[in-house]
């Protein structure tokens, strides 16, 4: 996505006991398999995934680990644990460009063991055991790379590659996604006059109404400072704009009071949607972007829709 002009914790899964390898650590309970991406795009870097249940592997959103790598199938492989001998097993799933174990192409079914590498396209991940410290260590980094920390948002790390990834299935699935480009007014006023700990409070409000409105829809992120960015897959963009009217009055109609200092912050917002205004992921930020600035030329506190047709 390019640049502007001018960042939802995982819950964690129930483990299971497994029969190998042996090893307990005092106080740290039972060993569970899981599977991390060691290798592949940035936004999938760190991710861990149990096994508890079986995991299949691929760059399509219902997959149980999502891949944002174009050269993976949207579904490659899959692990899981065989009834029979207790073993986690590696079956590819019929994917084009094939699945590999420690460099071996996987023809059927292949065990795993402890410290395995499955490559899958331009990914890696490491099959392991892991105990609770391990999986409490990994949950904390993914919760720290992944959230925005004031708004509790999903971070700009993660929201990119989302964005893009959605754009691109919608393209293939022939349908709309919206794009909403949201900047609050009057929050340098606000930082100047009464300090930064209000203008905060004024932000963490807004998020809470923005993520109320527009979190059922899709996917939101803290954009920066006072901006915010949300990808509505499904939505046309007169729905989209409706939306964002109902964020915007509700933002001018909030009561902003914090240690008995009152602020009325605002809300200017952008919309534009795909294919309709754009043919691209970045093309459509553009447009709704420029829309955003349209509302602030109109003066502020309104929604503007993109006049790309």
């Amino acid at each position: 996505m390019p640049k502007r002009r001018k960042g939802i914790p995982r819950k964690a899964a129930e483990t299971i006991r497994v029969e190998s390898p042996d090893q307990h650590l005092a106080g740290v309970g039972p060993r569970v398999a899981s599977l991390l991406v060691v290798q592949g795009a940035e936004h999938d870097l760190g991710r861990q995934v149990l096994c508890n249940e079986p995991v299949v592997i691929g760059r399509d959103e219902t997959a149980t680990l999502t891949l944002s790598d174009g050269s993976a199938s949207r579904h490659h492989c899959r692990v899981e644990r065989d009834a029979d001998s207790g073993r986690f097993i590696l079956v590819d799933l019929g994917s084009t460009n094939g699945t590999s174990v420690n460099g071996s192409k996987v023809d059927a079914v292949v065990p795993l063991a402890e410290g395995d590498k499955i490559f899958v396209g331009a990914s890696a991940l490491r099959f392991s055991y892991s105990d609770s410290l391990d999986l409490e260590y990994h949950d904390r980094i993914d919760q720290m790379v992944s959230t925005d920390p004031l708004t509790g948002m999903v971070s700009r790390h993660r929201y990119d590659p989302a964005y893009q990834a959605v754009v691109e299935q919608a393209r293939h699935e022939a349908r709309p996604v919206s794009l909403l480009v949201l900047d609050m007014d009057g929050l340098k006023r606000i930082n100047d006059t009464h300090g930064h700990d209000v203008g905060c409070y004024a932000i963490v409000e807004s998020s809470n109404i923005i993520r109320e409105i527009l979190e059922p829809h899709g996917l939101i992120s803290r954009f920066g400072g006072d901006e915010f960015v949300a990808c509505l897959p499904g939505i046309e963009r007169d729905h989209a704009a409706r939306l964002a009217q109902e964020v915007c009055s509700r933002v001018a109609g909030h009561n902003y009071t914090k240690d008995g200092v009152r602020v009325e912050p605002t809300i200017s917002i952008g919309v534009a949607s795909f294919p309709r205004d754009a043919d691209t992921a970045d093309a459509l930020f553009s447009a709704a972007d420029k829309a955003l600035y349209d509302a602030k030329r109109a003066g502020r506190n309104q929604v503007a829709i993109s006049r790309a047709d």
